[in-house]
């Protein structure tokens, strides 16, 4: 693990492999809320068997990553690309989870031309009006999700337990309120998207990540009936679904 500093001088922990530098455009590995780099262990063997450099940060507020006040959804988007900044690295593909694809989708809002292509796992959407907010879009798990997060829990806790306590109330504050202009904002997204829906044992609902997927020029959408963590629980389906979207293994 190395440090860079964040938007805002936060200490971020990052991990990479390959040569940066080499020509070959890095993938850039988002974790989710409770969730650390090792989350992304199988998907990066894959990537680095095929070539890819990888960068795996931890988030702030997670893993080696420095606890502060600031959770913003902005800022986190704003830590990824001082982080690609940190590193020397023009242009990215994206591998996001939950809010680390929030923060991913983000930073393609605010600098196109720094993200070449997106895979966003189970990407939470911005409440768009009251409707939405009426639905709790954003919130909740069902038992069988829940069920599942704790058995990984009890196989890796140290993410959980490194992970400040306050981002998840930031996190929700901010996912309570609607926020229109975010789903205009899509249009200035340049890169292809592969939207990863976890479908019906997901606590977000497919019909709004599909509806998302129509807003984002150029994106793909599929579904891996898993959950929320579809990596996690069904990491073959979904580092298949990433190697066919990036074009890892063809000739």
């Amino acid at each position: 693990m190395r440090t860079v500093s964040g938007a805002d001088g936060t200490t971020l922990a990052v991990r990479t492999s390959g040569p940066l530098g080499s020509g070959t455009t890095p993938v850039l590995l988002v974790h989710g809320m409770g969730s650390d780099h090792s989350t992304w262990r199988s998907t990066a063997a894959l990537l680095r068997a095929a070539g890819r450099p990888v960068i795996a940060s931890d988030l702030r507020g997670h893993g080696r990553s420095e606890h502060t006040t600031d959770y913003g959804l902005g800022t986190f988007a704003d830590d990824l690309r001082a982080v690609i900044d940190a590193l020397g690295v023009g242009q990215v593909d994206v591998i996001g989870h939950s809010l680390g694809a929030h923060a991913a989708l983000r930073l393609a809002m605010d600098h196109p031309a720094r993200v070449r292509s997106l895979v966003l796992e189970e990407v939470p959407p911005m409440p768009r009006d009251d409707a939405d907010l009426a639905e709790e879009i954003t919130m909740g798990a069902g038992l069988g999700e829940r069920v599942r997060g704790v058995a990984a829990l009890l196989r890796n806790p140290l993410p959980v337990l490194r992970s400040d306590r306050a981002v998840g109330e930031a996190v929700q504050r901010q996912f309570a309120a609607a926020d229109p202009y975010w789903w205009d904002r899509l249009a200035r997204v340049r890169s292809p998207a592969l939207i990863v829906s976890g479908g019906s044992r997901s606590f977000l609902r497919p019909d709004h990540l599909r509806a998302l997927a129509a807003s984002l020029p150029g994106s793909d959408f599929t579904t891996i009936d898993i959950g929320h963590s579809v990596h996690r629980d069904a990491g073959t389906e979904f580092n298949s679904a990433v190697a066919t979207f990036l074009g890892i293994g063809r000739s």
